[in-house]
């Protein structure tokens, strides 16, 4: 009952934000919208089941927004929009960027072809040390932990304390991995490892990442600029040694830079996380970076924390509710 009366109210204010929002308003000067994705799949793909929900767009609805965004703004590359405005260069009123990040395999296999098609550019943001392996992210490692017998899963006491009597489903899932987010990375990964070690679990069979000739055809098609999402995704807060935060940031770029033969000049900070000093590290090594807040960005949003609107299937499945999501509106 709870659930369908909010949907009641919901529906209306989505509906009202859609066609009032600040997309549908001129300002005083050029604004820009930076939408975030992460994966790109279909129901009938079987990574789709092993995927948080709140990561995953279908390729159908991913046709639909940059079908949608076309006709509400000038869809354009990240880093043109940030030359422009750094050299005070004319940009359009209201514009849009896409990004992607982390690198996932999917994105070239699924995203890819409807970007030609449609004929969009987009920002892929890859970590650098994760292109080309088998490795699997953190959470992406808890979710094939959690597919273990949970008379197994009691042996870890770490895990035992999350898991609770109820079944583990998708939100279940979800919010056991947001809970563990308070741990550092190193902490999480040991643990991890050693869980994984006892219950005899091995690197998955197939790359679920690009490779160096998938990111590099993307890169050549004139389509894709590509960004530096650290070495190892590691999150880059106060806890982090300094040598490895500098690492993180520094190489990421270098290792691209080589691999690709091009310039990398913009970041994306793992999970959202920066403190002040990563803010000042990439300040060093690029021209702009992305957080995962939401906002739109003008010209003199600080280059350095470029806010950006998360999207997913179950946010934006359709166009109102997409429009919704850009319009600044907060209940939305």
């Amino acid at each position: 009952m709870k659930q369908a009366l909010k949907k009641i109210v919901k529906v209306p204010l989505q509906q009202a934000a859609a066609r009032f929002g600040a997309h549908r308003r001129n300002a005083a000067g050029p604004r820009l919208w930076i939408l975030m994705y992460h994966r790109i799949l279909p129901p009938t793909d079987p990574r789709y089941a092993e995927e948080e929900p709140g990561m995953i767009v279908e390729p159908d609805t991913f046709r639909m927004h940059l079908q949608t965004l076309k006709r509400h703004f000038t869809v354009m590359p990240l880093g043109e929009w940030v030359e422009r405005a750094r050299n005070d260069q004319p940009l359009p009123p209201k514009a849009c960027a896409i990004t992607f990040d982390d690198g996932w395999l999917d994105n070239y296999e699924y995203a890819f072809p409807i970007l030609q098609q449609e004929q969009v550019p987009a920002t892929l943001f890859a970590v650098s040390h994760m292109i080309g392996t088998r490795e699997l992210f953190w959470p992406n490692r808890i979710v094939r932990l959690l597919q273990q017998p949970r008379e197994r899963l009691r042996e870890f006491p770490w895990l035992a304390e999350l898991l609770g009597e109820e079944d583990m489903d998708a939100e279940r899932s979800s919010q056991l991995i947001y809970s563990l987010k308070s741990l550092p990375d190193h902490e999480l990964l040991e643990r991890i490892d050693k869980a994984e070690a006892e219950l005899g679990l091995t690197a998955p069979e197939h790359p679920v990442l690009l490779d160096w000739h998938q990111l590099a055809e993307m890169a050549e098609s004139g389509l894709f600029e590509i960004g530096s999402h650290t070495c190892h995704h590691f999150r880059l807060r106060e806890t982090l040694p300094a040598e490895v935060l500098e690492r993180e940031v520094s190489e990421s770029k270098q290792r691209l830079e080589e691999r690709l033969e091009r310039p990398v000049e913009l970041f994306c900070y793992p999970n959202g996380d920066l403190c002040p000093q990563a803010r000042e590290a990439v300040f060093r090594h690029y021209r702009a970076a992305v957080t995962t807040c939401g906002g739109i960005c003008a010209k003199n949003t600080d280059a350095m924390q470029m806010p950006r609107y998360g999207v997913h299937q179950g946010s934006a499945s359709t166009p109102i509710q997409l429009l919704a999501r850009l319009s600044g509106w907060p209940m939305t």
